[in-house]
């Protein structure tokens, strides 16, 4: 669910690159020549330079029968770097893994006024000499509108959300001396700032790049569209090329800013493995029974598509790699970890999609790629299901037009179309989730405006509105679900409760900054959420979530100032699904792999279980790659279920403490060398079918073993 304002992109991936142009060596192996449908195989790679030499820190990406599929990974001082893929279809995988020239930092970055208001205009300077007569190429893009001037003349008008078409400029229209470019931009409302390059004589060795050394003026300067006497202000950058705000699809650089994305051609002037063959056979997904009294749903996001979110503030980098919401392999995959976990239904996530319609016809290019990214899931379901599995079924969470007074009429436009196209569509028959006889409809409202306006909504569906952070806004007294709580509360408060929501995190009143958020906390967080869904057993159980990946460009305008939502970081985050353990991401250096996914299989184990007989443990703190500087450390952990006799903990395999009695234990570290330590809490007299792995799917034991986790820190006391 979108709370973060801006305008962001699916192309923009580059944070962190290798320089290198040269050459490399690299072999690649397996663990595994046949793996099952939906599983990863572990690809080991090593890359030495040509003088054979371990290549260290090089950004390293996997292909999959010759296009991008899995997470990057950089290697590390041996030249080696581990590559889980997962592979959700059945085939003769080719993977290969290429080093590709890419670069560190482009010249050009987004700027602005050193302050961004809403409705507002500058206007930026910059001076050069011209010794020679050149032609020129200019490439811009802006963030709502802009005029750029040369010399006084007007070259190129644009407004943002257009492609970015270059402007070829004749030799004539520069001067020999000083020649003045100068840009009149405007904002609406959010985030502002505009991109220029100006290549001479057709190539990057000789430009003018938008950057810190430009002026800006906030008045109108007498002389415009002339280069101004008076000095102006010093432009600030507002975000790099990699951070930017909108579609960029015809940038000089966007070859290298596509690099990390998936379902992409192996670039020109890579180096290549050798490949593999990896043969993925059909294999019976592990499922649970259905029971419509007690559902379980998992909240989704479709909306990694060019006019909706990117993967450039994301907390991890998931183990598909920076994913399109267009593949339907994706889709796949998804649906079999949905399947595996015992996830019964899944709201898909269209909160947003008419802000400020007048109408559903008054949607834009964002809501109709929602669509088409919805349409593609269900189809995949249809094709699951034919295929003899025994598919979630589907529901969305659609969002009230805020503002407008024709709101009511573009929900019931929307609820329209999602009747006439899903719900009733005999392609799709069976896909929908009911209650009490109506196909269910979530509808986002954080106002409660339904109470103060009585919308009058198409009741063929059983609709429930929605809102967040339930409890301080209490308006499950309302009757509301919830998308998010800091701490779950019951639809409705008293009685039988009708639906409750469970958090892998949850921000607070301030955001993820606030005093009041809980991160993922190592799986303390779900743990002491189920413990509530095991009170409470409602008709309707949400996860919240799978995958966000979204959150606020540091320094980007918030209202208010400095909130944090969507995600922040790798702990103060709110996704469970698998990501990279290694590779960096926006704020954070590798993410927390499968344990969120691994540790929900667990929950939600115990949850179906007619007679609760499992126990699922987390470990609170510390947190993984946690730095240890002092000599002892307390460890915290959390347990549903059924209760243990005791807990035992232990340290690199090696028994530290036995028959504790309490849910924490405080460990000497002295004893330990400086490096990385792995600490293990078991719960004695305990069982679970499942191992809480970080770097692998859990996959349902036929015998159960006692409840455990474990953490890896660093021990530098």
């Amino acid at each position: 669910m979108r709370r973060f304002v801006g305008l962001l992109i699916f192309v923009l991936v580059l944070s962190v690159s290798t320089a290198d142009a040269q050459q490399y060596s690299i072999r690649i192996s397996s663990n595994a020549k046949v793996v099952g449908v939906g599983r990863s195989v572990k690809i080991n790679a090593l890359v030495t330079d040509m003088n054979g030499k371990p290549a260290a820190g090089i950004e390293v990406h996997p292909y999959r029968n010759g296009k991008r599929w899995g997470a990057h990974e950089f290697t590390d001082s041996t030249g080696r770097a581990t590559f889980p893929v997962p592979l959700p279809v059945k085939e003769t995988a080719k993977i290969s893994v290429a080093v590709c020239p890419m670069k560190r930092e482009f010249d050009e970055k987004w700027i602005w006024a050193q302050k961004i208001v809403d409705n507002q205009k500058i206007y930026l300077v910059k001076q050069f000499d011209m010794p020679e007569a050149k032609g020129a190429k200019l490439w811009f893009s802006v963030d709502d509108g802009a005029r750029v001037y040369l010399n006084g003349n007007l070259v190129k008008e644009m407004h943002g959300w257009n492609p970015v078409i270059p402007v070829e400029i004749k030799p004539g229209s520069f001067i020999k001396g000083t020649n003045s470019l100068c840009v009149e931009a405007e904002n609406g409302t959010g985030p502002a700032a505009v991109l220029l390059r100006m290549d001479f004589d057709g190539t990057q060795k000789d430009s003018i790049v938008s950057d810190d050394t430009w002026s800006v003026y906030t008045a109108k300067p007498a002389e415009w569209p002339s280069a101004p006497t008076a000095a102006g202000d010093k432009a600030r950058i507002v975000f790099k090329i990699d951070q930017s705000i909108y579609t960029l699809d015809n940038w000089p650089a966007i070859r290298y800013m596509f690099a990390r994305n998936t379902g992409l051609e192996v670039p020109e002037g890579c180096s290549m493995s050798n490949i593999l063959s990896v043969d993925v056979r059909n294999r019976k997904l592990e499922t649970f029974k259905r029971d419509e009294k007690r559902l379980i749903g998992i909240q989704w996001e479709e909306w990694f598509t060019p006019n909706n979110c990117n993967w450039s503030t994301a907390p991890a980098v998931p183990l598909m790699g920076f994913y399109s919401s267009y593949d339907p392999q994706v889709a796949r995959q998804h649906l079999i970890w949905f399947i595996e976990t015992g996830f019964d239904y899944i709201l898909v996530d269209w909160s947003n999609n008419i802000w400020f319609s007048k109408s559903w016809d008054d949607i834009g290019k964002g809501t109709h790629e929602l669509d088409a990214t919805t349409t593609l899931m269900m189809d995949e379901l249809v094709k699951m299901r034919g295929e003899g599995y025994v598919v979630p079924k589907m529901t969305f969470l659609i969002g009230v037009s805020h503002i407008r007074p024709e709101g009511p009429n573009a929900v019931n436009g929307q609820l329209k179309y999602i009747w006439d196209h899903y719900v009733t569509n005999p392609k799709y028959e069976g896909l929908w989730q009911y209650l009490d006889g109506k196909p269910l409809i979530q509808i986002l409202d954080l106002g409660a405006s339904y109470v103060k306006e009585h919308l009058k909504l198409d009741d063929r569906f059983a609709i429930r509105f929605t809102g967040a952070q339930q409890d301080t806004q209490k308006q499950n007294e309302l009757g509301f679900w919830t998308w998010m709580d800091r701490v779950p509360v019951p639809t409705p408060p008293t009685g039988k409760t009708e639906a409750l929501t469970v958090n892998a995190g949850s921000f607070g009143n301030g955001g993820w900054k606030a005093a009041d958020a809980r991160g993922h906390r190592g799986g303390a967080t779900l743990v002491e959420d189920w413990q509530l869904a095991m009170k409470y057993r409602p008709r309707f159980l949400a996860v919240h979530q799978f995958n966000e990946f979204a959150g606020q460009i540091e320094g980007q305008p918030a209202a208010p100032p400095n909130i944090y939502v969507d995600s922040y970081s790798v702990e103060l985050s709110d996704d469970i699904e698998p990501t990279s353990l290694s590779t960096p991401a926006y704020r954070g250096d590798g993410g927390w792999g499968y344990l969120y996914l691994n540790m929900t299989k667990a929950l939600v184990d115990l949850y179906k279980e007619r007679v609760p007989a499992s126990t699922v443990i987390a470990i609170a703190s510390p947190l993984r790659k946690q730095v240890l500087t002092d000599s002892k450390v307390d460890v915290i952990w959390r347990t549903v279920g059924i209760a243990a006799t005791s807990y035992t903990v232990y340290v690199n395999s090696t028994k530290v403490a036995s028959d504790i009695k309490e849910n924490h234990a405080v460990i000497d570290l002295t004893k330990y060398k400086a490096g990385s330590i792995r600490i293990k809490v078991r719960a004695e007299g305990t069982k679970t079918r499942y191992v809480l792995y970080h770097d692998k799917d859990a996959v349902r034991l036929k015998y159960p073993v006692p409840a455990e986790c474990y953490v890896d820190v660093e021990n530098k006391r």
